[in-house]
């Protein structure tokens, strides 16, 4: 499950302490049989409380503004996702219909017993997703579909991509982390490059 461990090594690359989140054990009703998402719990010392109010779009900087957060993550290798849907995003709209399904999106941030997860009991409720559609009018239906499903914030996996190869340093060895160690290797060899403003117009 790569896409799990970039999640995590996102957080952790932006300061954050992270572990497996306890989920309800109860079984998951639906007539799709999706599955229940990996969670995590995030925990930012660095910050005392969640700054409100957040955009439902997350990037990097709005990050740096949240305390504690259990993050769901909505992949490849768990749901029907493929690459056609990056170009479709009339496909992309269905795609999400068809797994955020609201028993499948409750599960993942219900514990069994209230105050199972009492240390970050005010969390924010994230969702990591493949992609979201550029269209004004259709990232509008995916936030209000998120929106009806409690969650209260979603991040990109590029998002994610573009934050840590912005971070990974040739020079220096993460041995014991092999998501970093990879991305090392991809800009050590000139495979990808940090993204660029491009400021000024060629002539």
């Amino acid at each position: 499950m790569i896409e799990q461990d970039l999640v995590e090594a996102y957080f952790e690359c932006n300061g954050f302490l992270v572990r497996q989140a306890p989920i309800s054990s109860k079984p998951l009703k639906n007539k799709k049989k999706l599955g229940i998402l990996p969670v995590i719990s995030v925990l930012n010392p660095r910050v005392p409380q969640n700054e409100k109010p957040l955009s439902p779009r997350l990037f990097s900087a709005d990050i740096a503004r949240v305390h504690s957060a259990r993050v769901a993550t909505l992949g490849w290798w768990n749901s029907n996702f493929s690459p056609a849907y990056l170009t479709s995003e009339v496909q992309l709209v269905k795609f999400f219909k068809q797994e955020l399904d609201e028993n499948r999106i409750h599960a993942c941030f219900t514990m069994d017993t209230p105050g199972e997860d009492s240390g970050i009991s005010d969390s924010l409720k994230i969702i990591v997703v493949p992609a979201l559609p550029k269209d004004t009018d259709r990232l509008k239906k995916v936030y209000q579909q998120l929106e009806n499903s409690k969650i209260q914030g979603v991040l990109t996996m590029r998002s994610i991509l573009e934050n840590l190869l912005r971070q990974t340093q040739p020079l220096l060895n993460y041995e014991g982390h092999e998501v970093l160690q990879t991305l090392r290797l991809v800009k050590t060899y000139g495979l990808s490059k940090d993204p660029q403003l491009e400021i000024f117009e060629d002539d």
